[in-house]
């Protein structure tokens, strides 16, 4: 799991066995500090709503109504937020092959997605203020054609990402024909 988190070199982004590998832990982190601020701002708007619900209807059954639905609603949102990342998390892997990259994910419908290193365009990494806080990132692969034209890894530790990042490339540019 070290090598995850400052791989010495390119070729220790390709793991033994079937390869596949977890996305950094600290995402779980991130993702509910984020999930937590947009709870949050729904909070606040929910209140609102059921002022505004209160004002309209008086203390009557459609606000009592109201406030019960938007109670349950926020409590899904919260349960939501906490408990989801870390069940996310240990569904989601990727791993680096001789044809490409390819991502696993999907809770109740498993998803894989190959990305062959002849259709890549580029590769991006981006990093937001709350995954800079906890040393992780985004790696977007662009590819050839329209639909899903790019593929998102976001949860990746920040030097992994950049070191895919830079093997993707180094494959992209032995494959060109042109």
């Amino acid at each position: 799991m070290d090598q995850l988190q400052e791989p010495s070199s390119v070729n220790s982004l390709r793991q033994p066995g079937n390869g596949f590998q977890s996305f950094d832990p600290g995402n779980i982190s991130a993702e509910r500090i984020a999930g937590l601020i947009f709870a949050g701002i729904v909070g606040i708007a929910m209140v609102a709503g059921l002022i505004a619900l209160f004002f309209s209807f008086g203390f009557d059954w459609v606000s009592y109504t109201g406030a019960g639905v938007a109670s349950v609603l926020f409590l899904l949102l919260l349960w939501y937020t906490i408990f989801w990342p870390s069940i996310e998390h240990r569904h989601r892997s990727w791993r680096l092959s001789d044809v490409g990259l390819e991502l696993r994910h999907g809770v109740w419908w498993k998803h894989m997605h190959a990305v062959p290193w002849a259709r890549v365009q580029h590769a991006d990494v981006t990093q937001g203020p709350i995954q800079r806080m906890y040393g992780v990132g985004t790696l977007t692969v662009h590819t050839a054609g329209t639909a899903n034209s790019s593929v998102n890894l976001g949860g990746l530790s920040h030097h992994v990402a950049i070191k895919l990042r830079d093997e993707i490339i180094r494959q992209r540019t032995q494959g060109d024909v042109v």
